[in-house]
This record gives structure tokens, sequence and C-alpha cells, in this order.
């Protein structure tokens, strides 16, 4: 009985990661950013069509980001997870480094794919969360020093796993 339940949880945690975070994040995430990018970041010239973003180009971006993030925080994350989960100072900047570094790479890799189209203009505004993410994490760090520790992994773990 033991065994089916811990198959159960698996199978549960792989259903909530993959159509909560992957496709429902995405189907969000890539209508954002296509109708961000069709509304305010197309260059308009006289001698051209008119182009616009996909939507399937939008989530295409958006597995080609996905990937990456996940990439750091399941895989390296889970390689380092007992440094990560110990109580200190150094674990919680590590943890939080982390998976700032995974979403300041996720913003990263949509602005280059946007960056890729010819048609489009600034697409550095993409990059603009970044500025938020490492003002969160100095802000967090911050607050970690004065002993107040905000673990990301911690929260996520306990999150997932209870």
């Amino acid at each position: 009985l033991q065994d089916r339940l811990t198959v159960v949880r698996f199978l549960l945690l792989l259903v909530k990661e993959i159509l909560g975070h992957w496709l429902v994040g995405g189907l969000v995430l890539s209508g954002v950013c296509a109708s961000l990018a069709n509304r305010y970041l197309i260059l308009h010239s006289v001698h051209s069509v008119a182009q616009t973003v996909e939507w399937l180009y939008a989530f295409d971006i958006h597995c080609n980001s996905f990937f990456v993030s996940f990439l750091l925080t399941h895989i390296v994350q889970l390689m380092i997870l007992p440094l990560l989960l110990s109580d200190g100072l150094t674990s919680t900047l590590c943890a939080n480094a982390l998976w700032a570094l995974a979403i300041a790479a996720y913003f990263y890799v949509t602005h280059l794919g946007y960056c890729a189209l010819p048609f489009l203009t600034k697409t550095e505004y993409y990059l603009y969360p970044v500025v938020g993410v490492v003002l969160l994490y100095v802000a967090f760090a911050f607050l970690a020093v004065a002993g107040y520790r905000f673990n990301m992994t911690r929260m996520v773990v306990s999150f997932y796993f209870g």
C-alpha cells in the first residue's frame, strides 16, 4: 500500500509540474508576451508587409526558456539539495541565487527569442523583469543577514512534499 501511495504522489507531482507550471504557465505567459510584442514592439515600415508574432512562436519561446529554468531549479537544485536545505546563511544565499538565476535565465532566453524576429524593436523590454529579480535577491540577502531567512528552495520543497 505504501508503494502505491508513493507512485500516486509521484504521478500527481508530475501532473502538477507539467500541467500547472509548463502548460498553464506557458499558455498565460505566451499570450501576454505575444500580445505585448504585437501591440508595442512591432516596427512598422511603409515598405514592408504587416507582420505579427504568432502565438505558437511565443509558446515555443516559452518552451525554450522554461527548459533552461527547469534545468536550474530541478536538476541542479536536486544535485546540491543537501547544501541548499541547510539552516545557515550560505545555504539561504545560494538557494535564492539559484532561483534568481533561473528566473533571470527565463527572461533572457525569452528576450533572445523575440530578438530573433527582425520586425520587432526594443525587445530589451523583456529583460526588465530581471531588474526586479535582482532587487528581490538583494533585499532577501539583506534580510538573511539580519536573521530573517527566506530560503526559496525550502519553500518549494515544503510546498511539494509537505
